[in-house]
């Protein structure tokens, strides 16, 4: 369970609705359905996606071009007011859809790994297993879904901005 879910904080210098509101636009135009409830919005949909030219894997609102919530099986984000006339963020993501992609990249891993010798095969899927693990969970389910909302709520020029909260 340690793994699945990963929470982070982030800060934003604007009202908690401004911020509810400016989430709920940046989670309509990636394509989820979501529910909105007081200053909290938790995701009813993600886009699921089987083949790579369909478009809702790609956006436009960050630098790789890949949409970070197809990754996900789903986010819970909640608006604190914070005592400094700003807004505390907490950003609640369920990785489950980017393990169980990482446990695909491993079975065709095995698979292409009984051509090989032995030590070959093993350093292979070794290899994809942490490449996998590091392009799905570490990064598309946590880097870039943390940092397309960071920008969409105003708080790239914040100090903590962005911060990880250990659980």
């Amino acid at each position: 369970m340690k793994y699945l879910y990963k929470i982070y904080e982030i800060s934003s210098p604007l009202e908690p609705q401004a911020v509810s509101e400016r989430i709920e636009h940046l989670l309509s135009h990636e394509g989820v359905q979501y529910v909105a409830n007081n200053l909290r919005v938790t995701s009813t949909s993600t886009p699921v996606v089987l083949l790579n030219f369909q478009s809702q894997l790609y956006t436009r609102r960050n630098w790789v071009g890949v949409n970070p919530f197809a990754f996900v099986t789903g986010v819970d984000i909640q608006c604190e007011a914070s005592g400094s006339a700003g807004t505390r963020i907490i950003v609640r993501i369920n990785r489950r859809r980017a393990i169980l992609n990482v446990v695909f990249w491993g079975v065709i891993g095995c698979l292409m790994a009984r051509a090989m010798s032995e030590p070959a095969g093993a350093i292979f899927v070794g290899a994809m297993l942490f490449a996998a693990w590091f392009a799905n969970v570490s990064f598309f389910a946590g880097y870039l879904l943390n940092k397309e909302i960071t920008k969409e709520v105003g708080a790239g020029a914040q100090g903590d901005g962005g911060a990880i909260i250990t659980k």
